[in-house]
């Protein structure tokens, strides 16, 4: 073993010394360091940085002289992608597109997974105008790394005109890049790019219901609520149930658990309150949502919240409560709001404390002609009553927003 050791570390020192000689004696010796980059020896980083001086020189002629000396750098170490990179990006720079061309297409057959090459490789062909060749090589990126995503994306929508292109050849079959890019696009602020995209991945099965959560909520911030409301019943297919059929409500007997979207249930998770699906006792179907006061707080909160999109008219609101042991003078009620300016719309509705069996809940609402999006809300109001502090239980079910056309609201 001591003998091993003993050899390993004098080739270790030899290699170590072969690289400090390479680095002093042999840097301007051709023959040398073609020989010395065969066993990763060479010295050629001192050539690499002047290259880069002159490249940020101002001077008439610094790029032909960078394209000099990384010339001298490439036929030290041919094998070296880097090498091939680095001319490359000179030749862009000294006007020479078929020479950098002919550099860059080196690069990926010696190294076909090395992201940053790859990128760089990419970023030549949008320079030049070559997104069809940019393209898939951008995919296949994205396919090794999120690291370039934001800049990958940032480069489509500076050098590529068409999202149709970037659908059909930047992106790869791979779901996590497909949501990036569709993320990216909703941050962005692109809406038409983002509706073609989300029918795009949707087509493909890669919709999900956080990312169509996400999508409609961007519609909605983007001033269209009717087409979230169409895109998230796209979405749901036959899952839709009587949703903008019969109910304006989605999932209003919390059949299934809230999806992340602003045509679900958002439940709140305050201190002092437990706030979750209950399939042990139900007002309709097999599901309720139960509400469990800790009586630890006076609590001013909404249990439950979801929008819905609605053109004017009349509408009845449905719900069927249960509680049992509900304290204090303030308990579960509802609230119906304008979801864009309150001042337009804002009722609330019900007052249920103590101990009751499932009961109904109604309210025929008139909605004005500016409202397009409404707030529907289980809350429970602060008490200004001494003994504040809530305890007991509510159940909710069955919530449903139904259009009932001309009628007056009471």
């Amino acid at each position: 073993m001591r003998i091993l050791t003993f050899i390993l570390g004098s080739i270790l020192a030899c290699y170590c010394a072969a690289g400090i000689l390479a680095r002093s004696l042999w840097q301007n010796n051709q023959s040398a360091n073609r020989v010395l980059c065969r066993f990763l020896l060479c010295a050629n980083e001192p050539l690499v940085e002047q290259a880069r001086q002159q490249m940020a020189s101002v001077e008439g002629e610094a790029a032909q002289k960078a394209v000099a000396t990384l010339k001298l750098v490439l036929d030290r170490d041919p094998q070296n992608p880097y090498r091939w990179a680095d001319l490359g990006e000179a030749f862009l720079e000294a006007g020479q597109d078929e020479n950098a061309r002919y550099c860059f297409d080196r690069v990926a057959p010696l190294a076909p997974n090395s992201a940053d090459l790859l990128l760089r490789s990419a970023n030549f062909h949008l320079q030049v105008g070559e997104t069809t060749k940019a393209l898939p090589i951008s995919a296949h990126i994205l396919t090794l790394t999120p690291d370039y995503d934001a800049l990958i994306f940032s480069e489509y929508t500076r050098f590529v005109e068409h999202v149709e292109d970037v659908l059909r050849y930047g992106l790869p079959e791979d779901r996590r890049a497909v949501e990036s890019w569709l993320r990216y696009l909703i941050q962005d602020g692109r809406l038409e790019d983002a509706q073609s995209t989300w029918q795009w991945l949707a087509r493909r099965g890669y919709a999900d219901d956080a990312l169509a959560g996400e999508y409609v909520e961007f519609l909605i911030r983007q001033s269209h609520p009717d087409w979230a409301a169409s895109a998230w019943v796209r979405y749901l297919g036959t899952h839709s149930g009587d949703y903008r059929k019969s109910s304006y409500l989605f999932n209003g007997g919390f059949e299934s658990e809230p999806a992340p979207s602003p045509f679900d249930w958002n439940l709140a998770r305050p201190q002092g309150v437990e706030v979750a699906r209950d399939c042990t006792t139900a007002g309709s179907g097999k599901c309720a949502l139960r509400i469990e006061f800790a009586g630890t707080q006076n609590l001013d909160f909404a249990a439950a919240s979801q929008v819905t999109f609605v053109t004017p008219g009349v509408y009845r609101f449905h719900a069927l409560i249960r509680t049992e042991g509900l304290t204090t003078d303030q308990g579960i009620r509802f609230r119906i709001s304008d979801a864009e300016a309150q001042a337009r719309l804002d009722v609330i509705i019900g007052q249920s404390t103590g101990s009751m069996l499932w009961s109904p809940v109604e309210y025929d609402l008139v909605v004005p002609q500016a409202t397009r999006l409404l707030q529907v809300q289980v809350i429970r109001q602060p008490s200004l009553r001494f003994d504040n502090k809530v305890a007991g239980t509510a159940w909710v079910d069955d919530l449903r927003l139904e259009p009932i056309g001309n009628r007056s609201s009471r």
